[in-house]
């Protein structure tokens, strides 16, 4: 592995059910067109959702953007963000 390999970052936390419409808002919002999904986890809690970010291996600046989302999402996570970065070893992504 090398420093230049395309970095994917995912990064997961909960948000209460009632914040859900306001911090969504706040994502796309700040996600500003960026190539960023949000997943939600299929659990059937009725009081916590467990989102998911994953940053695009096309962002010139995955770290950077997930600052700053974190930054205007940390109001609604409760609990810690999970931060999880990695390179692909195999498969569609990976260099020569």
């Amino acid at each position: 592995m090398t420093s230049q390999e395309p970095i994917e970052l995912y990064v997961y936390y909960r948000v209460h059910a009632d914040q859900v419409p306001e911090a969504l808002a706040v994502f796309e919002q700040t996600r500003a067109g960026e190539p960023v999904r949000l997943l939600q986890r299929r659990d059937h809690d009725p009081v916590f959702q467990t989102w998911m970010e994953i940053y695009d291996t096309a962002l010139t600046d995955p770290v950077g953007t997930e600052r700053r989302i974190a930054a205007t999402l940390g109001p609604f996570a409760q609990g810690p963000r999970h931060r999880e970065a990695f390179v692909a070893v195999a498969g569609p992504g990976k260099g020569p």
